[in-house]
């Protein structure tokens, strides 16, 4: 989608409103040479004005969410999973507490806000209505106990005077009973929604009279205690739920990063949406607060924002002039009621009917589905203006316009396309020593002093070697790096071995110097993570630039003695992790996969094998393997290679990932199944298992889990410990029989759980 080398890179942090409508345009208009990345701490991200449909049950929770994971893939836009704590603006990096920071050139924020917690006494048994997650969850657990509880009577109590708090309170009047629940909603004033006419407030309470909703008025809340509000005025209420919807405030990581900030800490923009302290730093929705002209927190004014943002970035980059946004004054509010009514306002008009509702379902719902089918893409399709927008990359500041054209134009293959000396020697200060290389060093091994190859001696021990290499299944190249670390370790950890030392081979898409720099040194930061948790040294490498990332390793390890005892009919088949890698990441680039099952399954793929390993040996396991590109049947027929015994698997045991099973049934198969797939003509298969499920079975997995062969006496045991050190679907699949072959059946292994 964007074939140009990258030389700049623009962040998007959070996925707002406006963020999700830029990413869209982005991926029907991107321009050459850029690179997109989002960042985000959730791969959902909710849609603030079906949130009261939501409670009162009008809608499902993928109703109202966008799936930004698939909107970026769609799009060709970068996504990063991660919560931001701050930025380094001197350098231009987005910072995280756990993981490397992200570099751009250009950033621009969209993070939304939440309820300000700062009342005093503010403790986890209260509930802000954003992160939605977060309040959902809790919603529908207090629904699980009104439901189960005959006698009790839940008293509710929503704070918080504007759109929001009656929106929540009307919807959850409606979705309780009234004999199960009380609702109270508590005003600082007399009157609701004072930055509307009065005549929205008197519907407003019109319809909480009318709903069975006790309003409580000039009940500043001061203190909470518990489940007690105390009043500046002395009053109190105890509640049993507590739901804070007050107006909005920003997190505190871009004052302290050094961005201008409001007095509620939103970032201070110009009229263009540009930070008036940092001219390449941008924010919009509610995050954002345009000093000279400042408009509500409305999701109305964050989707007016999104053009104007995608306008800016591009002319920025293009050196063009920036657009200036001007908020409207006036405009058509649309305000929920619980049993899908609706309150319609603008300027002093205001009027409640169900027909209000209705529209503004229809509006609600022709907003999302613009994300919810999203086009084929067709590079006819693209602008002609933005395809060519770029003859070459824009230069980056401090190069020379000839030296980049040079770079770009003359890309070599073979060893010319090695990355260059002084981009690869920035990187890799500080991976040159990992903390095992630091052991090694002191003791037997040596680097050459060209760096070519590594010097060690081998004692006269087993030395186990194994080479893997995968490419960008992911384009997050951190991200990457771990799961190719993983990956490539696993070959290793099915015998009983102790790992030394390793190599890493990395292709990297042509781009400027500062962009390679940058994905250089996130995807060692993640190799050297696990290495590092491996106890494995980094004794060397090769890079190269090509047409897409990759990162291969290659494994060294030591082994007192690699004998072990054959395996027995009657043994169990014991498998660590879930199958579906290969089906989640291929139904994602058809718009099948979910974001929410792409991520668990990028657990899943960075979550080392090797204490799996260990449990596995402890409870004598005789045989092992890793499952990854031929499939769990093509592994399994490795295994039982000289083994004089067959084997069965039982389809119904075998777990699989988070919508891996949906993904298959919905006819999606990755483009190595076809190979994989004809094992199934040399295996016996009960006719009753369905075609997805034997699909399944041939996926090719990614840094998959691993297949052992244990005693059988051993297995409901070593399945509990795995489940207990973290491997959640670990589970009993099959089992060993005298007769020869490999067999697929229905039932239950004669093994149990």
């Amino acid at each position: 989608m964007n074939s140009a080398p990258i030389s700049q890179d623009i962040v998007l942090v959070g996925g707002g409103h406006s963020h999700v409508i830029l990413i869209r345009k982005w991926g029907m208009r991107p321009i050459p040479g850029v690179r997109l990345t989002l960042v985000s701490s959730a791969v959902q991200t909710p849609y603030s004005g079906m949130l009261p449909g939501l409670i009162a049950g009008h809608y499902s929770f993928d109703d109202i969410h966008i799936d930004l994971l698939s909107l970026c893939t769609w799009a060709g836009v970068r996504f990063v999973e991660h919560t931001v704590s701050g930025l380094d603006l001197e350098q231009k990096l987005v910072c995280f507490a756990t993981r490397p920071p992200v570099g751009f050139d250009l950033l621009s924020i969209d993070t939304g806000s939440t309820p300000d917690l700062s009342v005093s006494g503010f403790n986890q048994r209260i509930t802000p209505v954003k992160p939605v997650s977060n309040f959902y969850q809790r919603w529908q657990s207090l629904i699980k106990r009104i439901e189960q509880d005959d006698e009790e009577q839940v008293s509710i109590g929503v704070v918080g005077s504007g759109a929001g708090g009656f929106e929540l309170v009307s919807a959850m009047r409606y979705a309780l009973p009234v004999k199960k629940a009380t609702c109270h909603w508590f005003l600082r004033g007399e009157m609701p929604l004072t930055d509307r006419p009065d005549s929205v407030g008197k519907l407003a309470l019109a319809a909480a009279d009318r709903y069975d909703i006790e309003v409580v008025k000039q009940f500043d809340v001061t203190n909470i205690d518990n489940n007690t509000l105390y009043a500046k005025d002395g009053r109190s209420k105890k509640l049993d739920e507590i739901l804070w919807c007050t107006a909005a405030a920003a997190p505190q990581w871009p004052e302290a990063s050094g961005l201008a900030v409001d007095e509620k800490g939103c970032v201070a923009t110009n009229g263009e949406l540009q930070s008036i302290s940092h001219d390449f730093v941008f924010a919009c929705g509610d995050i954002g607060t345009q000093i000279n002209s400042p408009s509500p927190k409305a999701g109305v004014f964050a989707v007016r924002q999104a053009p104007v943002i995608y306008t800016n970035l591009v002319a920025k980059v293009l050196g063009k002039p920036l657009q200036s946004y001007r908020p409207q004054k006036d405009f058509l509010s649309l305000m929920a009621v619980g049993p899908k009514r609706a309150i319609a306002s603008r300027g002093r008009l205001a009027l409640e009917a169900d027909w209000i509702w209705r529209w503004k379902d229809w509006i609600d719902r022709r907003f999302m589905q613009q994300f919810k089918q999203l086009p084929d893409m067709n590079e006819n399709r693209r602008s002609r203006a933005f395809r060519n927008a770029l003859t070459l990359p824009p230069t980056l500041p401090g190069s020379g316009q000839g030296e980049q054209e040079i770079a770009f134009q003359a890309r070599c293959r073979g060893c010319g396309a090695k990355v260059g000396d002084t981009v690869l020697s920035e990187c890799l200060v500080g991976y040159a020593e990992n903390e095992r290389l630091k052991l090694l060093n002191t003791s037997t091994t040596e680097l050459s002093p060209a760096g070519d190859a590594a010097v060690f001696n081998s004692n006269a021990r087993n030395w186990v070697q194994s080479v893997d290499q995968i490419n960008a299944i992911v384009d997050e190249p951190y991200l990457l790096g771990r799961i190719a670390a993983v990956h490539a370790l696993s070959d290793v950890v099915t015998m009983p071995t102790t790992l030394h030392s390793a190599q890493v081979i990395v292709t990297l898409p042509e781009a400027s110097d500062a962009v390679l720099a940058r994905d250089l040194r996130a995807l060692m930061s993640g190799v050297v993570e696990v290495l590092n948790e491996e106890d494995c040294a980094v004794i060397g490498g090769h890079t190269t630039q090509g047409q897409e990332l990759s990162v291969g390793l290659v494994v060294n390890a030591t082994a007192d003695s690699l004998q072990t005892r054959q395996p027995n009919s009657g043994d169990a088949l014991v498998l660590t992790k879930g199958l579906g890698t290969g089906v989640l990441f291929a139904g994602l680039m058809q718009q099948v996969s979910s974001g929410a099952s792409i991520s668990e399954s990028t657990d899943s793929m960075i979550q080392s094998n090797r204490l799996a390993s260990t449990i596995l040996f402890d409870h004598g396991a005789t045989a092992m393997t890793d499952v990854t590109g031929f499939g769990l049947l093509g592994h399994l027929e490795q295994l039982m290679t000289g083994v004089a015994h067959g084997a069965t698997l039982y389809a119904a045991q075998i777990p699989y990932l988070s919508g891996a099973l949906d993904a298959a049934e919905s006819g999606v198969r990755s483009s190595l199944w076809p190979q994989n797939s004809r094992i199934l003509e040399r295996l016996e298969l009960d006719p009753e298992i369905g075609s997805s499920h034997l699909s399944l079975l041939c996926d090719p997995q990614t840094s998959g889990g691993l297949l052992a062969i244990l005693p059988a006496e051993n297995a409901e045991l070593c399945v509990e410990k795995l489940r207990q050190a973290g491997y959640r679907q670990a589970a009993l699949v099959g089992d060993l029989q005298k007769s020869q072959g490999l067999r697929v059946r229905c039932g239950s292994s004669a093994v149990g759980l």
